[in-house]
């Protein structure tokens, strides 16, 4: 009976690292320490590891003479923050790697390729493609792609989609924000579309019992999304009503577009003298939490299925492979509301605030 394939994902499982690190490894890239390198490597050679990459490319060569499309049982996935296993791209790519498991597939991870399509994809080395894409890269354009591809979150012609539902989690948050007695909220994010889509669910769920996001605290600012950006507009907000003479802010909560901007909110709000939630309620949105910001508040946030996302866009791959001519498909997956401790009742207002 014939020994079954060695292959990179059977030697990470051995030794408790990702497939990624076991490839670059192999490859000798410099992303992996020596140490690390050397066991992965003895582990490839004991268990007989070989690329086997002449045999590959003849099969590859004798299908596209017969005038077949070759499959490589390959999937190219495009990620940031893939090293945080914690993070958005490290639990999405978590997902992937379980579902290509079950498929018999493997995901080449990329990063950092600066809008650019990587050259696996353009010469057709994938069978298909997943992005996780940012708000920079949205604002660009981004480049049609030459495989069947699935993105993460945003809307892009030409691909499937795998998102979640965004209104439906910002009413959750809404409800729950007018049940504690909130009237009046701010909201802070980017100036995109998800952002508007939990934006506008909020709206909906403060106003069943008359609260609002008025206009004049609504923070949407183009490209916030990194420590600076979010940290001069919160600076900004919460030196707005110091000046204007307030122990406490206009609005008794703020409700950030996801959890990052949420953590960051908290530490700032400390900052400047509030307490949360006492103060100033803060709520978050995709339950996806830095290592390094875990020491702040347990978040009260709805938290987006990354594994299952990730599961998902893998899924689409394949049936896209199957169904090449269909309509495009769009999977929308459900968050769930996480009670944390940075959401109470309001706060009882000092006369100069009234």
């Amino acid at each position: 009976m014939k020994s079954p394939t060695v292959t990179q994902t059977m030697i990470a499982r051995k030794l408790g690292v990702s497939q990624v690190t076991v490839s670059r490894a192999i490859r000798g890239l410099p992303q992996v320490n020596n140490s690390l390198r050397n066991r992965i490597l003895a582990e490839a050679k004991r268990c007989g590891y070989v690329p086997d990459a002449t045999n590959f490319e003849a099969r590859m060569m004798r299908r596209r003479a017969n005038g077949v499309r070759p499959r490589t049982d390959v999937i190219c996935a495009i990620v940031v923050d893939e090293d945080d296993p914690f993070g958005f791209g490290g639990r999405l790519l978590r997902g992937m790697n379980e579902e290509a498991h079950q498929t018999n597939c493997e995901v080449v991870i990329l990063t950092h390729i600066n809008g650019a399509l990587p050259r696996i994809v353009l010469r057709h080395q994938v069978d298909g493609m997943i992005r996780m894409l940012g708000d920079l890269e949205m604002a660009r354009g981004v480049l049609p792609s030459p495989i069947p591809w699935v993105s993460i979150l945003y809307e892009v012609p030409g691909a499937d989609l795998v998102t979640v539902d965004n209104a439906a989690g910002g009413l959750t948050l809404g409800r729950l924000l007018a049940a504690k007695g909130h009237r009046r909220v701010a909201f802070i994010g980017p100036d995109t579309h998800l952002a508007r889509e939990r934006l506008s669910g909020l709206r909906q769920g403060l106003a069943e019992t008359g609260g609002d996001i008025p206009a004049e605290w609504t923070f949407l600012r183009p490209f916030v999304c990194n420590d600076d950006s979010t940290k001069d507009l919160l600076d900004e907000i919460f030196t707005r009503f110091r000046m204007a003479g307030r122990t406490i802010p206009p609005f008794t909560a703020l409700a950030a577009y996801n959890d990052f901007m949420a953590e960051l909110a908290v530490r700032s709000a400390l900052q400047h003298g509030l307490r949360v939630p006492e103060d100033l309620s803060i709520t978050g949105f995709d339950g996806a939490l830095p290592s390094r910001l875990r020491e702040t508040l347990p978040l009260t946030t709805i938290a987006v299925p990354l594994e299952e996302l990730g599961a998902e866009a893998v899924r689409l791959v394949h049936w896209r492979l199957e169904h090449p001519t269909a309509l495009r498909r769009k999977v929308v997956l459900d968050g769930q509301l996480i009670l944390g401790r940075t959401l109470s009742a309001p706060p009882p207002h000092l006369p100069e605030e009234t």
